[in-house]
């Protein structure tokens, strides 16, 4: 039996997300829940967590039926995404990218919470609003310094939590990894994932208390690898197939870490580090926001 622990705090409004869906879940026990800042590995966390629940690779239907963002609205009615939920079977892996804060707390669901470098956030969410049909006003279709200063400016707007920017990145790690709200957080790096994925498997399993086999965590860790997914993006990228995307597999772009490196003038840098440090003062919160631990986990 799953009891709450602690209510939302507030909530988080946008373009997509909608608070009020939360109600369509109704946690079981060993239900986990990714919780993260857009392109910092979400898609990446639920395709491992939905492969060692499946005990293998072959997953019985599309990542986005089977791993649903929880509180998002994409255009299907809350009671038919309440009933999917509810229909899937045994444990479930469910998706959010609103901070801890903004949903209840609750004993024996697993919380993941993975981070990663901001400037890599910023040039993959470049990329990702290229490969979408919006409006050519797009801040982050300006050209790099313009985007970038717009991306450092922004704040924090409850009621457009969707426009992402350093101080929504910031906001979701002070609020989620930072604040000690939930009990038995699993927090993780993309630059650690990156570094050792199979040590991130069995790391996740150990923690989500899944059995798993070295066969079955060489199994996923094969085909969780970026270039194939991005072979069969219609089946994991979100929405994939429904014409969402201009390329699905453009979803996935290069991943890795350091893309952003040679790419920003000093200037650019400075004032990146500067606005980091009013978001985050702690310097060892704000190293490993960007690092991770810097080995394998």
């Amino acid at each position: 039996m799953v009891h709450d622990i602690a209510p939302a705090a507030t909530t988080y409004r946008g373009a997509l997300t909608t608070p009020e869906r939360w109600e369509t879940w109704h946690p079981r026990e060993g239900d986990i829940l990714v919780c993260t800042p857009p392109k910092s590995g979400t898609t990446w966390t639920q395709t491992m967590l939905a492969m060692l629940l499946n005990g293998g690779p072959e997953l019985p239907d599309t990542l986005g039926a089977i791993s649903p963002w929880v509180d998002a609205d994409l255009g299907v009615g809350a009671d038919e995404v309440a009933r999917t939920i509810a229909a899937l079977p045994g444990r479930r892996v469910l998706k959010t990218h609103t901070p801890a804060d903004g949903f209840p707390i609750r004993d024996g669901v697993t919380v993941v919470a993975v981070y990663r470098h901001p400037l890599d956030i910023f040039f993959s969410l470049r990329k990702h609003i290229a490969n979408r049909h919006v409006d050519d006003t797009h801040p982050m279709k300006a050209p790099l310094p313009e985007a970038l200063a717009a991306f450092l400016a922004a704040p924090m707007d409850r009621d457009a939590f969707d426009n992402d920017s350093l101080a929504t990145i910031a906001h979701h790690y002070r609020q989620t990894a930072c604040s000690g709200r939930v009990p038995g957080l699993v927090l993780m790096h993309y630059a650690d994932m990156i570094r050792d994925p199979r040590a991130t498997l069995r790391h996740l399993a150990e923690r989500a208390r899944i059995e798993a086999g070295a066969a079955l965590v060489d199994a996923v860790a094969r085909a969780s690898d970026i270039t194939r997914m991005r072979v069969r993006a219609d089946r994991y990228a979100p929405v994939g197939g429904t014409g969402f995307w201009k390329d699905d597999a453009a979803f996935f772009a290069t991943g890795g870490t350091g893309n952003w490196e040679g790419s920003l003038a000093e200037a650019d840098l400075a004032a990146y580090r500067r606005r980091l440090a009013e978001l985050v003062p702690d310097p060892d919160a704000c190293r490993w926001l960007e690092e991770g631990t810097g080995k394998a986990l």
